[in-house]
């Protein structure tokens, strides 16, 4: 193995530890009172914040999404297009290096959309926010701005994030010719 790839493996394990892990259950929650505005060129709704959460979690599903976050001062790209296998990649921009990632549970969307499914969740709203807590996942914050979820940051601190809902072409081809080398 080269030590690029050691490397990019080593700091792939600590970006995973960092970001939130997760396991689906099969429990709801109670509905906020907390309410965010979404708008829309045909319409304008009030939207509470866990309504934010799962019309984030559709988006995510049928559009893709990014993540730029900042990890134990690295610098990562996760990245994912939806398609038949969940492939996503993340691109250490140090590094200038990128694995492959069959766990969807890195995206903070897909986290908080999970960890809403499990009523051992604790959650705080706030204004445009909502701080999830699960010993089984992890404790982070996301924020919603127009009804989604643009960006998040772990409670303690270890890392922060800012989303899009698109793939980032540049790191799946990058991703794409790994593989093939790989073959």
């Amino acid at each position: 193995m080269k030590p690029q790839v050691i490397t990019a493996a080593v700091a792939s394990a600590m970006l995973l530890v960092g970001l939130a892990g997760c396991a689906p259950a099969e429990s709801a929650t109670t509905r906020p009172s907390s309410t965010v505005v979404a708008t829309s060129p045909e319409s304008e709704a009030e939207v509470s914040v866990l309504d934010a959460v799962e019309v984030s979690y559709q988006k995510w599903l049928s559009e893709g999404m990014t993540e730029e976050v900042d990890s134990s001062g690295d610098r990562y790209v996760l990245t994912y297009e939806p398609g038949d296998e969940f492939v996503a990649g993340l691109y250490n921009v140090e590094l200038d290096d990128v694995i492959p990632i069959e766990q969807p549970e890195l995206f903070t969307v897909y986290s908080a959309w999970i960890m809403l499914q499990d009523d051992a969740t604790t959650i705080v709203e706030g204004d445009n926010q909502i701080t999830l807590t699960n010993s089984n996942y992890g404790d982070f914050t996301v924020f919603i701005e127009e009804g989604l979820i643009v960006s998040g940051e772990a409670v303690d601190g270890s890392w922060t994030g800012v989303f899009r809902y698109s793939p980032d072409r540049a790191v799946l081809d990058l991703l794409a010719t790994a593989l093939e080398a790989e073959q």
